[in-house]
């Protein structure tokens, strides 16, 4: 059943669409070694077969919800369930750095994860999405005492990433959105004019 996760299709890609030799020489310089390869294949089909018991699990219960009962989120058992599984398994943040505990998956394999974890479980799919995508944004773009701080817990799964939409007129549609950040040169108390606060 694994095989239905990680099927053929993803296989030949990787083995036949990825121009590895150009990504690795880009990536590591003159020295690439494209024996990382046969690693990622291995983590995709850890995964995939790690999607099959979740599936097979989640099968009978997509129709439950995530509640907030007295202010805490209540996150379904088998959707808790499968986050676990990843989490134990090191599968929650791919793409991020090995130092940090991830498996330094490259970004479009990622894509072969998520498809995954959706036909497991389209809900999970959304919580583990949202993981590597904050992981890697703080990865990417925090300071190395945030990085050190939290991308262990996020790659242990102690922590997860979230994503708040607020305006009333975009509900979940990202793109409708109308706030917009600007970035200003900073006032110093000292230097406001008189009568401002």
């Amino acid at each position: 059943m694994s095989a239905e996760f990680f099927n053929r299709d993803m296989e030949l890609f990787i083995d036949r669409r990825m121009d590895w030799k150009r990504y690795f020489t880009l990536r590591d310089g003159a020295a690439a070694d494209v024996g990382e390869v046969e690693s990622y294949k291995l983590i995709l089909r850890t995964i995939g077969e790690i999607c099959a018991d979740i599936g097979a699990a989640a099968k009978d219960h997509w129709h439950e919800e995530v509640q907030l009962v007295d202010g805490q989120v209540v996150v379904p058992p088998h959707i808790a369930e499968g986050y676990r599984k990843l989490a134990e398994a090191g599968l929650v943040c791919l793409t991020l750095d090995a130092k940090y505990g991830g498996q330094n998956l490259p970004v479009l394999l990622n894509t072969a994860y998520l498809e995954m974890v959706s036909r497991a479980d389209a809900s999970l799919m959304t919580i583990v999405g949202l993981q590597g995508g904050v992981a890697h944004d703080i990865q990417k773009y925090g300071t190395d005492e945030i990085r050190e701080r939290y991308l262990p817990r996020f790659a242990s799964g102690e922590l997860q990433g979230a994503m708040d939409l607020t305006e009333p007129q975009a509900g979940s549609d990202l793109g409708a959105i109308r706030t917009r950040a600007t970035r200003r040169p900073t006032i110093s108390r000292r230097a406001r004019p008189t009568g401002s606060r």
